[in-house]
């Protein structure tokens, strides 16, 4: 069965009674009604609305596409012409108000669960935050790209668990305005206010779904105040380096280590990429780091924030490394994975892409880390071993933003080591 074959202009909750077949999804609330069906095996989302309504939001979701924010899929949009509708009088004479009927199709997104599954949602204090994580995330990324969505609202959310992860999708843009550059402040706080607020009343519809006595709160005033807080500390790490350290060899990758461990501290996981113009006052710092002739520095490193689900980072290491590293290092291990992504992709002048950078990192700073800690903590277990690996990589990197240059494992992994020692003989003074 085809779109076009589908019986337009009939209202949808007829469409069955024409030989339709509806797919069994949940949805969430809607002003309007939704329908779900499957065409040349692809499965898409009705919705029947006005004709300017459907026209504007399918219009809105593809500049949202464009824009590379998260939101439903656009297929695109119908109009079904139908007799004028008798409103009513004014001074003795009818008025008619158009019988036209739209229709907003979109694409619909697998592997999501639409906002009725929140009904169901364990809201202990660790889900909630990865929850208010995604929400904050989303919000600050549709408002950096220039959008107003207008009715923000768990209701007019979906949630993708794919890779381990928990993104927020933009499921409505009805409401939704695009304008040209990021959003300015009065805009940002309106859709903040309309989200908390619209907290309270979400919280008491899922109170009343499941049962639960009046005094169970499920949702309080700390959970908008996280948003809040979230939202604010994840636009700050994104502001662009300071000028006064914009001349340094080492300043970019100084503010980029900086900010994936503000975003981490948030609860957020990082990853970066390349995709902007800078200046090119790394050039000579990534030729002699990364082996081989260096081109130009076209890019900047953008960082990409992601909501994790607990354990993502040991699964990741498993599968780029082929091994087991404890969770409490598996973080700090991959974000040096995630800089040294981005010295290969400078190198390269396009993004290498994480599995390249990891088989890199494998050959020429895992194994000769290991090699060293053979030698150093020969009988030490897993979890030390991890532990004083994470250690001496945070050691080399400090060691080349002391210096100004680029150090090598060896080098890094031996300055560790004799300072380790120093430390132990003056506390052995003592």
């Amino acid at each position: 069965m085809r779109l076009r074959a589908l019986p337009w202009g009939r209202p949808l909750e007829e469409w069955p009674e024409h030989g339709v077949v509806t797919l069994t999804i949940r949805k969430g609330e809607s002003r309007h009604p939704v329908l779900f069906v499957e065409a040349g095996r692809r499965r898409y989302a009705i919705k029947e609305t006005s004709p300017e309504a459907a026209q504007r939001e399918i219009y809105a979701l593809v500049e949202l596409q464009r824009r590379n924010c998260r939101a439903l899929e656009p297929v695109g949009y119908t109009v079904v012409r139908g007799e004028p509708e008798l409103a009513g009088e004014v001074g003795g004479r009818p008025v008619y108000i158009s019988g036209d009927t739209g229709y907003c199709v979109t694409r619909l997104a697998e592997h999501v669960l639409p906002q009725s599954i929140l009904y169901r949602y364990p809201f202990t204090e660790p889900n909630k935050r990865l929850l208010w994580n995604a929400i904050a995330e989303l919000l600050l990324a549709l408002h950096e790209a220039g959008v107003y969505w207008g009715d923000p609202s768990l209701a007019n959310v979906l949630m993708d668990l794919r890779d381990q992860r928990l993104t927020a999708v933009m499921a409505d843009a009805e409401t939704a305005e695009v304008l040209h550059g990021p959003l300015e402040e009065g805009l940002r706080r309106q859709d903040l206010e309309s989200f908390t607020e619209s907290l309270a009343w979400q919280a008491e519809d899922i109170r009343l779904a499941r049962d639960l006595p009046e005094e169970q709160r499920i949702v309080t005033e700390a959970d908008a105040a996280y948003v809040l807080s979230r939202y604010a500390g994840l636009r700050a790490a994104r502001r662009p380096p300071s000028a006064a350290r914009a001349g340094t060899v080492f300043a970019h990758l100084s503010e980029i280590e900086l900010s994936i461990r503000h975003i981490n501290a948030l609860g957020y996981g990082a990853l970066v990429s390349r995709t902007r113009a800078v200046s090119s006052g790394l050039k000579e710092m990534v030729a002699t780091i990364t082996p081989g002739h260096a081109t130009s520095l076209d890019n900047e490193a953008t960082i990409q924030v992601a909501t994790l689900r607990p354990g993502w980072y040991m699964r990741r290491l498993r599968v780029l490394l082929g091994v087991r590293v404890p969770r409490a290092e598996a973080q700090r291990i991959y974000q040096h994975i995630n800089v040294h992504k981005w010295l290969l992709s400078e190198r390269a002048g396009r993004d290498v892409g994480t599995d390249a950078a990891a088989r890199d990192w494998y050959e020429h700073v895992h194994l000769p880390l290991l090699a060293f800690l053979d030698s150093y903590i020969p009988e030490a277990d897993t979890a030390t071993r991890y532990h004083i690996y994470a250690d001496v990589l945070d050691a080399i990197w400090a060691m080349s933003r002391r210096e100004q240059r680029p150090v090598s494992v060896e080098e890094g992994a031996m300055d560790y080591a004799l300072a380790s020692a120093r430390t132990r003989s003056a506390l052995a003074a003592e």
